[in-house]
């Protein structure tokens, strides 16, 4: 029997735990401006001035240039843009207000470091 309470102690145990490096909405939303951005693992500066700004389920960027809108959904470590584009961020928390982006455009590999605003 005591092994069961055990058990049963230890399942609600895990299942309270938050886990800190989880991505949701809330900490998702508002602006996020690229620090650092990598081009094939090399650093490049052409990416100065961008952003990434999340608002409910609608992304503004403007990484490409002119600013663009997309609707995405958040699934574990990923945002995957649903309308509008057609990537997949793999994303990564560096700190309270720290992002890493991953991604990939025509076979080229993109890193972006963002903080929030």
């Amino acid at each position: 029997m005591k092994r069961i309470i055990y058990f049963f102690v230890f399942i609600a145990t895990l299942s309270s735990c938050k886990d800190e490096n989880q991505i949701d909405q809330e900490f998702l939303s508002g602006k996020w401006f690229v620090e650092q951005a990598y081009r094939n693992d090399k650093l490049t500066n052409t990416l100065e001035g961008a952003f990434f700004y999340f608002d409910g389920q609608i992304m503004t960027t403007n990484f490409q240039g002119a600013e663009q809108q997309a609707t995405y959904v958040i699934h574990k470590n990923q945002i995957q843009l649903t309308k509008g584009m057609d990537y997949t961020f793999y994303i990564k928390k560096l700190g309270s207000k720290q992002l890493e982006l991953k991604f990939e455009i025509h076979k080229t590999q993109f890193v972006f470091k963002v903080k929030k605003e």
